[in-house]
């Protein structure tokens, strides 16, 4: 499942609003854009929705 975005200023704003630390706030936003980038839409991968954040 993904949580999607119309925009990057929308999906920014949530990752603002649901990230809880500073890392959490980077990882998404590189998810964010690496999906745009490859797929052309604004969207996260649920495995970041349910708290779960893996870093690299």
């Amino acid at each position: 499942m993904k949580k999607e975005f119309i925009d990057r200023l929308s999906a920014i704003q949530w990752i603002a609003d649901f990230a809880q630390s500073e890392m959490e706030f980077e990882i998404l936003r590189e998810e964010l854009n690496f999906n745009y980038i490859y797929n052309e839409q604004y969207f996260i991968l649920a495995r970041h929705l349910d708290g779960e954040v893996v870093s690299r």
